[in-house]
């Protein structure tokens, strides 16, 4: 255990290294692909910081909030794009925190959302989560292999949502910032599609539309046509949060 939680602080010693880095060395380079360049050590750095931590959750964890969401968050940024770009620039622990946390700030042009229905609060999703876990831990050779993976898709999109809610809350009650929801009750979506794009965890459907779907789309359009277009840029960006 002590030398998971001294890996765990070599791990983020190094992340927030990096991203001082970035934020002190890359930000002065021009957009572009000068600054793309300046970031690739950062992006294979990323890449190998989670098989340093033996736990599987922590792993998982840092391997999603780094790995995933703040390489691309930082692909974004080296074209000036992004919430971690802005004019002026913003201070130092922000920059870190936007980068490390799936959070995305609310712009002031945006109007508040519609009223929720039938809302599934953190206190409850962490119940529901918390009597998963113990009947899959129990019960694991009793239950079907079916009924077994249905009940691990549960768990993960449960996981994934507390951990996401939890990051707003507490930068929201640490820092202040008004923030986007990270989710839009994905419990009532009618569809696949209105749940991969529309309601769950939005903080990863932004930055895919940003960094998968547009340029893709972008590249396809002179071949296949404004109409054609669209078919491989949404297959890339499934392909990719897959």
């Amino acid at each position: 255990m002590e030398g998971e939680i001294k890996n765990l602080l070599q791990v983020w010693f190094s992340i927030t290294a990096s991203l001082c880095y970035c934020y002190f060395i890359s930000a002065k380079l021009p957009k572009g692909k000068y600054r793309l360049l300046s970031l690739l050590p950062i992006f294979c750095l990323f890449t190998l910081l989670p098989l340093h931590l033996s736990s599987a959750f922590v792993a998982s964890v840092t391997a999603f909030f780094i790995t995933w969401l703040a390489s691309f968050k930082l692909l974004l940024f080296s074209f000036d794009l992004g919430p971690l770009s802005s004019n002026p620039p913003q201070p130092l622990f922000l920059f870190i925190i936007i980068a490390c946390l799936p959070i995305r700030t609310k712009q002031i042009s945006e109007k508040s959302s519609k009223p929720t229905n039938l809302p599934l609060n953190l206190a409850s999703e962490l119940v529901v989560l918390s009597l998963l876990i113990g009947v899959i831990h129990d019960y694991r050779e009793l239950l079907h292999s079916t009924i077994l993976l249905i009940l691990y898709c549960c768990m993960v999109f449960l996981m994934v949502d507390v951990l996401v809610t939890l990051s707003n809350a507490a930068v929201r009650a640490t820092v202040g910032l008004e923030l986007e929801p990270p989710s839009d009750e994905p419990y009532l979506s009618t569809s696949l599609q209105d749940f991969w794009a529309r309601r769950w965890n939005l903080m990863v459907t932004n930055t895919l539309r940003h960094t998968i779907y547009k340029p893709v789309r972008s590249a396809c359009e002179p071949i296949l046509g404004r109409e054609w277009a669209s078919l491989p840029a949404v297959l890339s960006a499934f392909l990719v949060s897959a």
